[in-house]
């Protein structure tokens, strides 16, 4: 379709047929469900978790008394290169005070479209990622979510700066990377030992018909995450059985993805590297007494 045209629809439709809208997508939704429950886990380790409400009661205005209102109260969330909100929305809808963040006004147009009609509350703005976070450099966050952005930028290294530097000690952070043995076997899938090699040598770089990926080892990981003085808490495979079988989850039942989802979450402790992400979960750790937030 011819750009022109293609501007047109996204002004004033809010439409492209060929936008890749990862909260519509069956596959990403699925894959959301590989995200979500495990930073809830920790989240909930954390004591980070939206006050309970009664069903149907709205939250009480605390102005007037000084008391916070349970809307003031909820834990704050920041999805990082949110997208259309394939995360965010799911966790404003759990209760969480949800910011998303991301550079496409097309894409935040249909993410507040989405999340209205699932009737949760969460705030959309646009802007460069470390740009938005480094002017405002005290932490803000309980939790800073960031899904399948930094492998495919060049400062990564200051994103995830900018990323732990936005979460309140006792907060968590959860970022997902491409491991290492990912481009290594895809590499060697194509029969394409010199790009393999250089996988093994390198940790970012060109690949395949792409200008630019990151990639590491867990080793790496956790040596980039404790430099950032963060508490290293987990990691998990993200999509490891579709992505080596070469299966389209979308093509099964709904009774038949949840089944394949207890398979994803049983084997996370094995061979956790070979998937085509790893979530990693770390810990900004708590304030000491007469310490200032750095």
């Amino acid at each position: 379709m011819q750009k022109t045209v293609r501007k047109i629809l996204r002004v004033v439709a809010n439409y492209d047929p060929d936008y890749y809208d990862m909260y519509e997508d069956a596959n990403e939704a699925f894959f959301a469900q590989l995200y979500v429950p495990r930073i809830l886990q920790h989240a909930e380790a954390a004591a980070i978790r939206p006050p309970a409400t009664e069903p149907g009661t709205p939250p009480a205005a605390g102005s007037a008394t000084g008391v916070p209102s349970i809307a003031d109260r909820r834990p704050t969330l920041l999805e990082a290169g949110c997208q259309t909100g394939r995360l965010a929305i799911p966790f404003a809808k759990m209760g969480f005070r949800v910011t998303g963040i991301d550079t496409s006004p097309f894409a935040l147009r249909r993410a507040r479209a989405h999340a209205k009609a699932a009737g949760a509350d969460a705030t959309f703005i646009q802007g460069d990622l470390i740009e938005r976070l480094r002017s405002r450099p005290r932490p803000q966050y309980d939790i800073v979510v960031c899904a399948e952005v930094v492998y495919l930028s060049r400062r990564y290294g200051e994103m995830l700066e900018a990323l732990a530097g936005a979460v309140k000690p006792g907060g968590l952070l959860c970022v997902s990377h491409r491991p290492r043995l990912y481009y290594l076997l895809e590499a060697l899938r194509r029969y394409d030992v010199a790009a393999a090699t250089a996988v093994l040598t390198t940790s970012e770089g060109p690949f395949g018909q792409s200008s630019y990926f990151n990639w590491q080892s867990e080793e790496e990981l956790r040596t980039r995450y404790g430099a950032l003085g963060l508490q290293w808490l987990a990691m998990y495979p993200i999509d490891r059985l579709a992505w080596l079988s070469g299966a389209d989850p979308a093509k099964l039942t709904e009774a038949q993805r949840g089944e394949w989802l207890k398979l994803e979450h049983r084997l996370s402790g094995e061979t956790g590297m070979c998937a085509r992400y790893v979530l990693v979960v770390a810990a900004k750790p708590q304030q000491r007494a007469g310490q200032g937030v750095e």
